[in-house]
Order: structure tokens, then sequence, then C-alpha cells
């Protein structure tokens, strides 16, 4: 359900950039800002969708006593987030910024198409979960190397990495054929907005036994 709604902001989104001329201009003074700014503003504002915003969810949404008796404190959660998923959202601008270098701009299908592969199955797999998990499961069990104990590489992605890759494929394949649908300058922040709830969802699945 998260997963359905967030496909659906981004698709209202990216009909309103289309149709809505007044909608256009503020999407393209955010390009404008990214292009200025370039990865200070893929830093900036992936730690505060990814690192700040869940934490006022929280507020709005209480968390079980013991899911918060087990979960660092607020300090610790912005400490780590903060610079973790502001280097995520560099990551992701560079990696957008190759994939444009190596298909140019999206302006077939093919071309799209081919940005999504390679998204989907060589980014996502191979590096974005898990780096992702396994940066989390180190913080989850106090920075220690504790939670990596008693796996065989093979054992640890298919019980850790994969349930939440798949997770991943059903909520971001189509988000990404928005995103590549899209001026590249637009890409980023159509991204920022995207991982905002996507942390949600990701953290809830990480914390799964």
């Amino acid at each position: 359900m998260p997963g359905l709604l967030l496909q659906s902001l981004m698709a209202g989104m990216g009909c309103a950039y289309v149709f809505l001329p007044s909608a256009r201009r503020a999407f393209e003074n955010l390009a404008v800002l990214r292009s200025y700014w370039g990865l200070i503003f893929s830093f900036i504002g992936t730690s505060v969708a990814s690192a700040i915003f869940p934490e006022l969810i929280r507020l709005i949404i209480p968390v079980s006593r013991k899911r918060q008796d087990e979960s660092p404190g607020l300090a610790s959660r912005l400490l780590f987030g903060i610079p973790f998923w502001g280097l995520i959202g560099m990551q992701v601008d560079l990696f957008y910024r190759l994939q444009y270098f190596l298909f140019g701009p999206s302006d077939s299908v093919t071309v799209i198409g081919k940005k999504v592969l390679v998204d989907a199955f060589l980014y996502c797999p191979l590096l974005a979960i898990p780096q992702a998990v396994c940066v989390f499961l180190w913080r989850d069990h106090r920075f220690t190397l504790t939670g990596f104990r008693g796996h065989t590489p093979v054992n640890f992605y298919a019980l850790s990495i994969f349930p939440v890759l798949m997770a991943n494929w059903m909520v971001w394949i189509p988000l990404v054929c928005i995103i590549y649908s899209l001026p590249p300058a637009l890409g980023v922040p159509f991204f920022i907005v995207a991982q905002s709830f996507w942390v949600l969802v990701f953290t809830t699945l990480s914390r799964r036994s």
C-alpha cells in the first residue's frame, strides 16, 4: 500500500509537470537549484527527505514500546542518518549522470528501458540495496559485526538482502520509469521525493529478522 501510494504520487507529479504550467515552473525552479548547487543539493535534499522527514512521521505514528526500546535514540539516528542518506543522494546523482553519459537523453522508449534495466538489475542488487542493508544492520547492532556472524555470503544475501530487493523492485521500477522519462535536471528532485517514502518502507523491512 505505501508503494502504491508513492507510485500514484509520483505519477501525479509527472502529470502535473506535463499538463500544468504552474507546476512545471515550480519543478523547473527546483531543477535550476539542483543545477546550481550540484551534489550539495543532492546531499541536503536527500538528508532532509530520508533522515529528518521519517523522524517527523514517527511523531505522528507512534512506535511500539518494544521497537522504541530496541532502536537507537533520536540524536544517534540523526547523526547516522543525515550523512549516510546525504552520501546516498550524491551517489544517485552521480549514477544518473553516468546513465546520461552512457545512453544520452531519454528521448525514446528504448533509452528509457536501458536506463531502467541498468538501475533495477545492476545498480540496485549489486550496490544500492546491499550497502544500505549492511550499513543499517551494522548500526542496529551498535556498530559491531554481530549481525553478520553465522551467515555465508549466499545465505546472508538470500535472507537479508533479497527480501528488501524484492520490495525495491515493486516500488522503484515504476518510479524510475517516470524519473527517466523526465528532463535530466528533474531526476534528482523527483528521486528525493520518492526516497522520503521509500525510507519508511526500507527501515521497516530491514528491522525484520
